[in-house]
Protein backbone atom coordinates (compact mmCIF):
# COMPACT_ATOMS: atom_id res chain seq x y z
CA UNK A 1 0.00 0.00 0.00
CA UNK A 2 2.91 2.27 0.31
CA UNK A 3 4.04 1.63 -3.14
CA UNK A 4 0.40 2.41 -4.36
CA UNK A 5 0.40 5.64 -2.20
CA UNK A 6 3.86 7.05 -3.40
CA UNK A 7 3.20 6.57 -6.81
CA UNK A 8 -0.18 8.23 -6.33
CA UNK A 9 1.48 11.22 -5.48
CA UNK A 10 4.14 10.75 -8.63
CA UNK A 11 1.77 10.42 -11.55
CA UNK A 12 5.23 11.30 -13.31
CA UNK A 13 6.19 7.94 -12.13
CA UNK A 14 9.35 6.96 -9.97
CA UNK A 15 12.17 4.88 -10.57
CA UNK A 16 13.24 1.69 -8.36
CA UNK A 17 16.12 3.69 -6.64
CA UNK A 18 13.49 6.98 -6.03
CA UNK A 19 11.25 4.20 -4.66
CA UNK A 20 13.55 2.35 -2.52
CA UNK A 21 14.36 5.96 -1.23
CA UNK A 22 11.30 7.28 -0.91
CA UNK A 23 10.07 4.22 1.22
CA UNK A 24 13.25 3.19 3.20
CA UNK A 25 12.89 -0.34 1.28
CA UNK A 26 16.21 -2.29 0.04
CA UNK A 27 15.87 -2.73 -3.68
CA UNK A 28 15.74 -6.65 -3.73
CA UNK A 29 12.73 -6.61 -1.26
CA UNK A 30 10.94 -3.62 -3.14
CA UNK A 31 11.52 -5.03 -6.48
CA UNK A 32 9.84 -8.57 -5.55
CA UNK A 33 6.75 -6.15 -4.47
CA UNK A 34 6.65 -4.67 -7.36
CA UNK A 35 6.53 -7.78 -9.52
CA UNK A 36 3.59 -8.90 -7.47
CA UNK A 37 2.02 -5.65 -8.21
CA UNK A 38 2.57 -5.64 -11.67
CA UNK A 39 0.90 -8.74 -12.24
CA UNK A 40 -1.99 -7.98 -10.88
CA UNK A 41 -2.08 -4.71 -13.12
CA UNK A 42 -1.52 -2.41 -9.75
CA UNK A 43 1.65 -0.74 -11.13
CA UNK A 44 3.16 -0.66 -14.59
CA UNK A 45 6.45 -0.42 -15.80
CA UNK A 46 7.31 2.11 -18.51
CA UNK A 47 10.77 2.52 -19.32
CA UNK A 48 12.21 1.92 -15.76
CA UNK A 49 9.68 3.98 -14.39
CA UNK A 50 6.90 2.69 -12.06
CA UNK A 51 3.58 4.24 -12.23
CA UNK A 52 -0.04 3.53 -11.03
CA UNK A 53 -1.75 0.62 -13.05
CA UNK A 54 -5.13 0.33 -14.02
CA UNK A 55 -6.29 -1.93 -11.05
CA UNK A 56 -5.43 0.70 -8.83
CA UNK A 57 -6.94 3.40 -10.88
CA UNK A 58 -10.16 1.03 -11.05
CA UNK A 59 -9.99 0.75 -7.03
CA UNK A 60 -9.46 4.35 -6.33
CA UNK A 61 -12.40 5.16 -8.14
CA UNK A 62 -14.60 1.97 -6.65
CA UNK A 63 -13.60 3.59 -3.38
CA UNK A 64 -14.30 7.46 -3.79
CA UNK A 65 -17.52 6.94 -5.42
CA UNK A 66 -18.65 4.70 -2.78
CA UNK A 67 -18.40 6.95 0.51
CA UNK A 68 -19.60 10.49 0.73
CA UNK A 69 -16.85 13.35 0.72
CA UNK A 70 -17.65 14.25 4.26
CA UNK A 71 -17.51 10.61 5.60
CA UNK A 72 -13.96 10.12 4.04
CA UNK A 73 -12.36 13.25 6.10
CA UNK A 74 -14.65 13.55 8.50
CA UNK A 75 -13.80 10.40 10.07
CA UNK A 76 -10.27 12.17 10.27
CA UNK A 77 -11.60 14.67 13.04
CA UNK A 78 -11.76 12.75 16.66
CA UNK A 79 -8.21 11.77 15.93
CA UNK A 80 -7.07 15.85 15.19
CA UNK A 81 -9.06 16.96 18.20
CA UNK A 82 -7.19 13.84 19.88
CA UNK A 83 -4.04 14.76 18.81
CA UNK A 84 -4.10 18.17 19.57
CA UNK A 85 -6.21 18.56 22.75
CA UNK A 86 -8.84 21.04 21.10
CA UNK A 87 -11.82 21.44 19.34
CA UNK A 88 -11.71 20.04 15.34
CA UNK A 89 -14.29 21.22 12.76
CA UNK A 90 -14.92 20.68 8.84
CA UNK A 91 -16.69 23.43 7.10
CA UNK A 92 -18.00 23.40 3.44
CA UNK A 93 -19.14 26.91 1.36
CA UNK A 94 -22.66 26.88 1.31
CA UNK A 95 -24.54 27.02 -1.90
CA UNK A 96 -24.41 30.93 -2.73
CA UNK A 97 -20.95 30.90 -0.88
CA UNK A 98 -21.49 33.78 1.45
CA UNK A 99 -20.65 32.04 4.32
CA UNK A 100 -19.68 28.61 5.30
CA UNK A 101 -21.39 25.67 6.95
CA UNK A 102 -20.36 23.06 9.66
CA UNK A 103 -20.47 19.75 8.70
CA UNK A 104 -18.77 17.74 11.64
CA UNK A 105 -17.49 18.01 14.78
CA UNK A 106 -14.99 16.43 17.49
CA UNK A 107 -14.77 18.45 20.52
CA UNK A 108 -11.56 18.63 22.34
CA UNK A 109 -11.21 16.53 25.66
CA UNK A 110 -10.73 19.70 28.13
CA UNK A 111 -13.61 20.66 30.08
CA UNK A 112 -13.26 24.74 28.95
CA UNK A 113 -13.27 24.15 25.27
CA UNK A 114 -14.60 25.71 21.69
CA UNK A 115 -18.33 24.33 21.33
CA UNK A 116 -20.48 24.41 18.57
CA UNK A 117 -23.33 22.89 16.52
CA UNK A 118 -23.34 20.95 13.05
CA UNK A 119 -25.42 23.08 10.69
CA UNK A 120 -24.03 26.42 12.35
CA UNK A 121 -23.19 28.88 9.68
CA UNK A 122 -20.30 31.22 9.37
CA UNK A 123 -18.83 34.96 8.01
CA UNK A 124 -16.11 34.55 5.31
CA UNK A 125 -14.47 37.64 6.34
CA UNK A 126 -14.27 37.02 10.08
CA UNK A 127 -13.72 33.14 10.61
CA UNK A 128 -10.90 30.62 10.61
CA UNK A 129 -12.69 28.43 8.21
CA UNK A 130 -14.53 31.12 6.75
CA UNK A 131 -11.46 33.01 5.27
CA UNK A 132 -9.95 30.00 3.96
CA UNK A 133 -13.56 29.84 1.80
CA UNK A 134 -12.80 33.55 0.85
CA UNK A 135 -8.92 33.13 0.70
CA UNK A 136 -9.19 29.79 -2.08
CA UNK A 137 -11.93 31.56 -4.39
CA UNK A 138 -11.10 33.16 -7.66
CA UNK A 139 -9.74 36.52 -7.98
CA UNK A 140 -13.32 37.79 -9.66
CA UNK A 141 -15.28 36.16 -6.56
CA UNK A 142 -13.32 38.04 -3.74
CA UNK A 143 -13.16 41.24 -5.45
CA UNK A 144 -17.00 41.03 -5.59
CA UNK A 145 -17.38 39.84 -2.07
CA UNK A 146 -15.13 42.70 -0.14
CA UNK A 147 -17.23 45.47 -2.62
CA UNK A 148 -20.90 44.02 -1.66
CA UNK A 149 -20.97 42.64 1.57
CA UNK A 150 -21.87 44.02 4.53
CA UNK A 151 -19.00 43.36 7.19
CA UNK A 152 -19.83 43.80 10.73
CA UNK A 153 -17.86 44.45 13.57
CA UNK A 154 -18.58 41.53 16.00
CA UNK A 155 -15.70 42.42 18.16
CA UNK A 156 -13.56 45.84 19.06
CA UNK A 157 -10.77 43.04 16.95
CA UNK A 158 -12.96 42.58 14.14
CA UNK A 159 -11.28 42.73 10.73
CA UNK A 160 -13.57 44.84 8.85
CA UNK A 161 -10.93 47.10 6.58
CA UNK A 162 -11.23 46.12 2.79
CA UNK A 163 -7.62 46.63 1.98
CA UNK A 164 -6.52 44.90 5.43
CA UNK A 165 -8.74 41.59 4.11
CA UNK A 166 -6.90 41.67 0.65
CA UNK A 167 -3.56 41.80 2.79
CA UNK A 168 -4.98 38.64 4.54
CA UNK A 169 -6.09 36.79 1.82
CA UNK A 170 -2.58 37.19 -0.20
CA UNK A 171 -0.97 35.40 3.01
CA UNK A 172 -3.47 32.93 3.20
CA UNK A 173 -2.65 31.62 0.05
CA UNK A 174 0.95 31.57 0.80
CA UNK A 175 0.90 30.30 3.73
CA UNK A 176 -1.69 27.76 3.55
CA UNK A 177 -3.09 28.52 6.96
CA UNK A 178 -5.47 30.57 8.40
CA UNK A 179 -5.24 33.00 12.10
CA UNK A 180 -8.43 34.51 13.53
CA UNK A 181 -8.29 35.60 17.28
CA UNK A 182 -10.80 37.71 19.25
CA UNK A 183 -12.71 38.15 15.53
CA UNK A 184 -16.13 37.03 15.80
CA UNK A 185 -15.96 35.74 19.40
CA UNK A 186 -14.05 36.86 22.30
CA UNK A 187 -11.45 34.69 24.02
CA UNK A 188 -11.45 32.32 20.71
CA UNK A 189 -8.47 31.52 18.71
CA UNK A 190 -9.04 30.30 15.52
CA UNK A 191 -6.62 28.00 12.79
CA UNK A 192 -7.73 27.17 9.34
CA UNK A 193 -6.37 24.83 6.61
CA UNK A 194 -7.97 24.28 2.79
CA UNK A 195 -8.99 20.70 2.01
CA UNK A 196 -8.87 20.79 -1.34
CA UNK A 197 -9.90 17.68 -4.15
CA UNK A 198 -8.29 15.77 -6.87
CA UNK A 199 -8.63 18.90 -9.04
CA UNK A 200 -7.48 21.15 -6.50
CA UNK A 201 -10.89 23.01 -6.06
CA UNK A 202 -11.40 23.90 -2.45
CA UNK A 203 -14.07 21.38 -1.13
CA UNK A 204 -13.88 21.86 2.37
CA UNK A 205 -12.19 23.71 5.25
CA UNK A 206 -10.40 22.06 8.62
CA UNK A 207 -10.75 24.26 11.59
CA UNK A 208 -9.25 23.83 14.93
CA UNK A 209 -10.62 25.97 17.81
CA UNK A 210 -8.94 27.06 21.00
CA UNK A 211 -9.55 29.60 24.04
CA UNK A 212 -7.28 32.34 23.59
CA UNK A 213 -5.25 31.32 26.45
CA UNK A 214 -4.62 27.71 25.35
CA UNK A 215 -4.26 29.29 21.92
CA UNK A 216 -1.02 31.29 23.20
CA UNK A 217 0.75 28.82 24.58
CA UNK A 218 0.28 26.24 21.98
CA UNK A 219 0.22 28.60 18.20
CA UNK A 220 2.85 26.68 16.71
CA UNK A 221 1.29 22.90 17.43
CA UNK A 222 -1.59 24.13 16.03
CA UNK A 223 -0.94 26.09 13.54
CA UNK A 224 1.36 22.83 12.25
CA UNK A 225 -1.59 20.41 13.41
CA UNK A 226 -4.27 22.32 10.94
CA UNK A 227 -1.76 22.52 8.10
CA UNK A 228 -0.86 18.76 8.45
CA UNK A 229 -4.55 18.17 8.79
CA UNK A 230 -5.47 19.75 5.47
CA UNK A 231 -2.96 17.85 3.52
CA UNK A 232 -3.90 14.73 5.07
CA UNK A 233 -7.25 15.18 3.88
CA UNK A 234 -6.44 16.97 0.73
CA UNK A 235 -4.20 13.67 -0.27
CA UNK A 236 -7.33 11.26 1.02
CA UNK A 237 -9.18 13.14 -1.83
CA UNK A 238 -6.52 12.57 -4.33
CA UNK A 239 -4.86 15.74 -4.47
CA UNK A 240 -1.44 15.35 -6.17
CA UNK A 241 1.80 17.78 -5.97
CA UNK A 242 2.56 20.57 -3.63
CA UNK A 243 0.03 22.32 -0.64
CA UNK A 244 -0.23 25.49 -0.21
CA UNK A 245 2.53 26.37 2.44
CA UNK A 246 4.58 23.42 2.02
CA UNK A 247 8.49 23.89 1.34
Amino acid sequence: MGVIETLALRPDGLSLTGLSRSLELPKTSLFNLLRALERERYVVNVQGSYRLGMAAIRLGSMISGGVPLRRKIGALLPAIAARCGETALLAVPTEDRQEVLYVDIADGPEAIRFAAVVGTRRPLYCTAAGRVALAFSDDAFVQHYLATTRRKAWTPHTTTDKAALRRLVGEIRRTGVVETRDQMVMGLWGFGAPVFDAGRTLVAAVMIAAPTDRGRQKRQQLVAAVRASGEEMSRVLGLAGTYPGSR
